[in-house]
């Protein structure tokens, strides 16, 4: 590609990073840790730096086996820079999503101009899913940062096979450690999908006896190097004792083998079904997605006129998509486990942007996103304006509850009534012109041949958009997540008090950060700590009734958490106390001064 103005580059990235600061930074200061995944995680990493144990993961005191250590390595490292704090845990995600954003700009300006990986950054940038999936601590965004390096050094691997006769040790060894850094991030999938990337695409293109010429011993050797010290310590520092079955059972057997066979116990997950998971994964990289026919219709029109070459980066870069997606199409699956191939699909919506560019014609995309937004910004109007908060009512008590939906990321939509909307009238109003004004002057941007002018209007639109998300997503966080009741016990907090959780423990995890305190579960010993609870040095965190009821009519003073009404008149009628905070639906009872 020929140079590019260090201005231009410079203004690119500088756009980059301001997409990055809408999006991510501004948000992190305002999110709160929510109950259940997004708050075991961040446990784990606190305890890990507290624990000063890097190798086992705990939550609770309590083995907790399920997860490789990177992102947990990277968040404690967060936390031992800027503290304990929940925005120091959210900074991990935040700045995995910066190095992506950057490093796919550089990778599509490398393979098909500036413009082209400045549209891809900014495709992945204000994307739905991206944004969605980084508002809890869980690993996929860095999953997909690992698979973008991966791609790359796939094709550097292959440039220098056909430059020289042989691929260069530096990037053998390169492609082995983001191997290594996958595996530690998500387990055998970190190392399934870069081999499946480039074996398959090596077959696919007729070239398998390439793979000699890559110094396929040199790269075995450092992943082996890279990545068995840590997999070694776990297994040794977890044999079986007590009624466990040791790290290698769980992690390797169970976690990973049987839960792609959807054999694995326990089942605290659901499986989307398979045609709604092939739609999320163009739901999650909109609105950057309905420029992906202009790719797929120039392949067609290529093919048609002759070109049958398929030694292209264009048709790796569909291969990653088909390797990830086709992987988890037999497997048990959740919404965001196409996460990893998000990358690949903003680079290709980068380039088929990139080469219309300035171009009067081809705004069929633009139009329809136009009218989309004008549709979806009228809903937004109506609804907000016919819905009404039920008086002397706060959200809780106005949602439906699908406890069977919310081993699914997006369960708790479920419990939406019409009554409910009324309390996101703001959040609405404001989507709706957030839809509507970007979407329509991109559309005019495009008509007049300003196509740069429009994909920019485009990409802060979205990030507008993306802030309503995030202030719905506001409302909810009482709902979701226990850090205000976190707060009111600390307040009320002498020494020798304890905690306990009605249920299991991701009930209401959050307390357990926020806090600093161990706490107990009544009648919880499932789920996420269930295994750990097994071994023979696990504290004892568990209470059936009868210990509760004794527990609570003991002089040490005992903090109840519960979560619904009813239980708490019921609890309070039966044993006595006092609530000493409601917030979201959960209350907090305490049995005596």
């Amino acid at each position: 590609m020929g140079e590019v103005r260090p201005n231009r580059k410079r203004g690119s990235i500088a756009f980059l990073v301001l997409l990055w600061l809408l999006t991510q930074a501004v948000a992190i200061l305002r999110q709160p840790l929510l109950d259940d995944v997004d708050s075991i995680h961040a446990e784990a990493a606190r305890e890990m730096l507290t624990r000063h144990d890097f190798v086992t993961l705990y939550v609770d005191g309590i083995r907790y086996l399920d997860k490789p250590p990177l992102p947990y390595w990277l968040a404690a490292g967060s936390m031992a820079i800027f503290g304990q704090h929940d925005w120091a845990i959210r900074f991990t995600l935040a700045a995995a999503m910066l190095v992506l954003t950057l490093y796919l700009y550089g990778l599509g300006s490398r393979l098909y101009g500036e413009r082209a990986g400045f549209y891809a950054g900014c495709a992945i940038a204000t994307a739905i899913g991206p944004f969605i999936y980084t508002r809890f601590f869980i690993p996929d965004i860095i999953l997909a940062l690992w698979m973008t390096v991966a791609f790359d050094l796939t094709l550097r691997l292959l440039d220098h096979i056909e430059r020289d006769g042989r691929a260069s040790a530096r990037s053998a060894a390169w492609f082995a450690l983001a191997c290594t850094a996958a595996v530690l991030t998500k387990g055998l999938i970190g190392v399934v999908f870069p081999l499946g990337l480039l074996l398959g695409f090596l077959l696919f293109t007729g070239r398998l006896r390439l793979l000699l010429r890559m110094r396929p011993l040199l790269g075995s050797a450092v992943f082996l190097v890279t990545a068995v010290p840590w997999h070694w310590l776990a297994i040794v520092q977890n044999r079986a004792t007590g009624a466990s079955k040791g790290f290698f059972w769980f992690y390797f057997v169970n976690d990973q083998i049987d839960r792609y066979l959807n054999t694995r116990i326990p089942r605290d997950y659901d499986k989307v079904p398979l045609l709604l998971f092939y739609g999320l994964l163009f739901a999650w990289i909109l609105p950057w997605g309905v420029f992906l026919w202009h790719a797929a219709a120039e392949r067609v029109r290529g093919w048609r006129l002759g070109n049958h070459n398929l030694r292209t980066p264009g048709v790796l870069l569909a291969w990653w998509t088909i390797v990830i997606v086709g992987f988890f199409t037999f497997s048990t699956r959740q919404e965001y486990y196409t996460l990893p191939a998000i990358p690949a699909l903003a680079l290709l919506a980068g380039v088929a942007l990139a080469r219309r560019d300035g171009e009067r014609t081809r705004q069929l995309a633009y139009a329809s996103l136009a009218i989309t937004g004008v549709l979806l910004g009228a809903l937004c109007v109506a609804v907000a304006v016919i819905s009404h908060a039920p008086a002397h009512q706060e959200l809780w008590q106005v949602l439906q509850t699908h406890p069977e939906d919310y081993a699914l990321s997006f369960g708790h939509l479920f419990d939406f009534t019409e009554g409910a909307f009324g309390f996101f009238r703001l959040p609405l109003l404001l989507m709706s012109v957030s839809l509507l004004v970007p979407a329509t002057l991109a559309w005019w941007f495009k008509r007049g041949g300003r196509t740069l002018a429009a994909n920019m209007t485009l990409a802060l639109g979205m990030c507008a958009v993306l802030g309503c998300v995030h202030l719905g997503l506001e409302y909810f966080y009482p709902i979701l997540g226990s850090q205000s009741l976190g707060s009111s016990i600390q307040s009320h907090w002498r020494t020798g008090d304890q905690i306990v959780i009605d249920g299991e423990y991701s009930n209401n995890s959050s307390i357990n950060f926020y806090t600093r305190q161990p706490v107990s579960m009544l009648n919880g010993r499932v789920n996420n700590l269930w295994y750990g609870s097994l071994y023979a040095d696990a504290p004892s965190r568990w209470q059936d009734d009868r210990s509760m009821a004794a527990l609570w009519h003991s002089p040490r003073r005992v903090f109840f958490v519960t979560h619904s009404a009813a239980r708490t008149d019921g609890w309070l009628a039966q044993f006595g106390g006092t609530r000493v905070a409601e917030f979201g639906g959960k209350f907090v009872l305490l049995n005596h001064e």
